[in-house]
């Protein structure tokens, strides 16, 4: 290790109040590494954390590892620790607050020597409470899963493929009316049928909703969608679930506040029919939630709201679209471009990582069809 970072101070913060000593080195870290689709996006940033902090979490005490040099701050590393059972064996487990959830996410960054910052700060991490796996999240392709793999290569762990999701993405053109040009031409119809048939039932409204004070008015419409979406019967909408409902209402006034949020809503008399939910950050738009009223959806909602939608988004400087997520049949009517992001399992040199390893890599060897790697073996947070 170069002596340049063995004289740097790595500071563990164990309250959410003391990040706000750094909220702005943090942004300005993630400021620099978030304007491409393989980089990292608003997910990686102090807002998001936070947040998860409050809800997945319930604001108890994390640690956050920072390193400095001088004024400097070269290393931001928020991690949380659980017991996770690793083919049976029992592994105390530390990963990245955004494997709660997240996007685009990796290790926050600056300056050059990488290697060397990630090798001292993951030092500090050791020796502040012993670990036998680490699970990070990366994009495919990316410097994060170079500097990740090149650490494990030097510390000797070993590593395994969780699992891996492939998401569209596109890339605005120059203008809308350009880009609406070059999409399908039934995407196009679909739109513009919509759009007509929706006017012939009553007034049709769009807004867009990105100050604090027209969160609390977005966050209701969000609730009447949902209440008649495909998803509250699939069990998959936000309300679903009351900590990703908290989290989603504490994001929003956040990043309000931070001026990311951008809420698009579509209103028929009136009354909510569809929403998306997103943030803009860098250009680089986020589309964190969508959902339409499933009783109209003969219209098209969701897809004559983006008709409303994207030139807001290009008034914006929008340059980058991220549907996040699955790729589901509705994303791929706008794109075939797709980026995949790995979920890895390190394990350490402590005998519980590598008793772990041996299983992992016993169990690959009798199930050869069903996991060449880990990636295929069934998975939970505290299992795999």
């Amino acid at each position: 290790m170069s002596t340049n970072f063995v004289a740097r101070a790595v500071h563990c913060v164990r309250s959410s109040d003391e990040c706000l000593d750094f909220r702005d080195a943090w942004d300005e870290i993630l400021a620099g590494q978030n304007s491409a689709i393989e980089q990292l996006d608003f997910t990686a940033g102090f807002d998001w954390t936070m947040s998860l902090w409050r809800t997945h979490l319930r604001s108890a005490d994390q640690e956050v590892y920072v390193l400095r040099d001088g004024s400097n701050t070269k290393a931001i590393l928020p991690l949380y620790r659980f017991q996770k059972r690793v083919r049976g064996m029992p592994c105390r487990t530390v990963a990245p607050f955004p494997e709660l959830y997240g996007g685009r996410t990796g290790f926050l960054l600056s300056g050059n020597h990488h290697l060397e910052i990630l090798e001292h700060v993951f030092a500090k991490v050791q020796e502040y409470g012993r670990w036998d796996a680490l699970m990070v999240t990366l994009v495919e392709g990316s410097g994060h899963e170079q500097d990740f793999l090149a650490l494990a290569a030097r510390q000797d762990w070993k590593y395994f493929v969780l699992s891996e999701q492939r998401s569209p993405y596109f890339l605005f053109l120059d203008t809308w009316a350009n880009h609406f040009a070059s999409l399908p031409k039934k995407l196009r119809s679909t739109m513009r049928n919509g759009e007509k048939r929706l006017n012939e039932k009553g007034h049709l409204e769009y807004r867009e909703c990105r100050s604090p004070a027209e969160v609390a008015d977005f966050n209701m419409a969000v609730e009447t969608v949902e209440r008649d979406s495909w998803k509250a019967a699939a069990g998959t909408s936000i309300a679903s679930d009351p900590v990703h409902d908290a989290f989603h209402r504490d994001l929003a006034i956040r990043a309000a506040e931070s001026g990311h949020f951008s809420g698009h809503l579509l209103l028929l008399n009136g009354q909510p029919i569809a929403y998306l939910m997103g943030l803009l950050d860098a250009g680089v738009f986020l589309d964190l939630k969508e959902s339409y009223c499933a009783s109209f959806r003969e219209t098209s909602p969701a897809h004559v709201l983006k008709y409303f939608a994207f030139p807001r988004l290009y008034e914006r400087g929008t340059r980058v679209y991220d549907f996040m997520g699955k790729c589901e049949e509705y994303k791929l009517k706008w794109t075939d471009k797709i980026y995949c992001r790995r979920t890895y399992l390190a394990l350490s040199n402590t005998w519980r990582g590598k008793a772990a390893s041996l299983l992992v890599r016993y169990a690959a060897k009798r199930e050869p069809d069903a996991a060449q790697t880990a990636k295929t073996m069934p998975t939970t947070q505290n299992e795999v």
